[in-house]
């Protein structure tokens, strides 16, 4: 995607701060949120498995499809992170400690925690990684990743716009840090575009998410498959209608997915599926009913939670804490395996995160 020439937002160091660490909470809180009926595909199945519609979130025990706590002992009880959230973990970590993205080391990394420390639910991607030989060249990393264009790209987004907002080479890390599982062009420009859309959020005090998501369009030459899913994003439908719709464009009438592709973990339906609630405040206007619209839109409920958390997290500011961080459970710390207090590790890396953020725009302003 190509930039058009309007000057970037400039971070306000009193709140950036906030913002940044709101964001990292929020997806966070946003996956383990949804973990409890996650991947429920049929809207109507989900509305009869929450524990109520007027609160869907944190559904105890969990009802999610196709894992559990019995498959996957030490994992996905209530209050702990899904599948995606635990990727997400990793890579937060990861970037925390090391200040960094570095394609080569994050290529190893991801091998040896996949491979040797991850005991949870291991996605298809994240097999296929696996089954690959590694590069014989640290320069070579990208040949690590795989074919794959699903909304798991918005695990690297999160931290890495976190660690690189208001930076110039904010893009370009955001895409290695993608490619590094995933290198798929479609993962990349929508994992962008998502990673525009929170790094506004982030530097520009006051933003709202429909803000931030005009001003991106503003800003960015996206390319046309992305466009045409901001557009549709934009559409003055109900959210389950567009959701009808778009699995329809997508299936043929005797497939059995014929009214739920759209709400699966592919792009663009994932991305479209977030970026329906920055376009409508009038139902979205904040990060809960943002969060609980989506665990009632069935399916992938997840993955799109994370990017929602992140950006309604970011745009609530400093003077609000993201919502029910007193529900989240244990965790498993990503290189140790130590089972840990998931909202003090989350709180820890938050701030490991801005503190590296801060180190990389001094170092980039002491050059520039």
């Amino acid at each position: 995607a190509g930039q058009r020439e309007h000057p970037s937002a400039q971070p306000d160091s009193q709140t950036m701060e906030a913002r940044m660490r709101h964001a990292v909470l929020g997806a966070f809180v946003g996956d383990a949120a949804s973990l409890g009926t996650h991947w429920i595909y049929d809207p109507k199945a989900m509305a009869g498995t929450v524990t109520s519609v007027e609160a869907p979130e944190f559904r105890t025990p969990p009802a999610m499809k196709f894992y559990s706590p019995a498959d996957y002992p030490g994992h996905y009880a209530s209050g702990m992170l899904s599948p995606y959230g635990e990727q997400l973990l990793f890579v937060a970590e990861h970037l925390a400690e090391k200040g960094r993205v570095d394609g080569a080391a994050m290529v190893a990394a991801t091998r040896a925690w996949a491979r040797d420390v991850w005991t949870g639910r291991k996605d298809s991607a994240t097999k296929q990684f696996l089954a690959k030989d590694p590069p014989s060249k640290a320069d070579d990393w990208r040949a690590a990743g795989v074919a794959d264009h699903e909304a798991h790209c918005f695990m690297k987004v999160v931290p890495a716009t976190v660690l690189y907002a208001g930076c110039a080479e904010r893009r370009s890390k955001v895409e290695d840090a993608i490619r590094t599982l995933q290198d798929d062009d479609l993962a990349a420009q929508f994992g962008l575009v998502a990673s525009d859309i929170l790094e506004h959020a982030i530097v520009t005090p006051g933003a709202t998410p429909a803000e931030a998501l005009a001003a991106v369009e503003h800003k960015y030459e996206y390319p046309a498959v992305v466009q045409t899913a901001l557009n549709e994003a934009r559409a003055e439908l109900p959210l389950e209608e567009l959701l009808l719709k778009l699995s329809r464009e997508m299936t043929t009438p005797d497939s059995p997915f014929r009214d739920l592709a759209a709400r699966s973990c592919a792009l663009p339906g994932a991305f479209i599926a977030v970026a329906y609630h920055f376009a409508h405040p009038a139902t979205s206007a904040s990060y809960v009913p943002a969060l609980r619209a989506n665990i009632l839109a069935a399916g992938d409920t997840c993955s799109r939670a994370v990017m929602l958390g992140a950006v309604f997290g970011a745009a609530a500011g400093a003077d609000d804490e993201v919502p029910w961080l007193d529900k989240l459970g244990t965790t498993k710390h990503p290189r140790t395996g130590e089972t840990l207090d998931l909202a003090n590790l989350v709180e820890s890396i938050a701030t490991a995160l801005v503190d590296a953020n801060a180190q990389l725009r001094l170092a980039e302003k002491s050059v520039a």
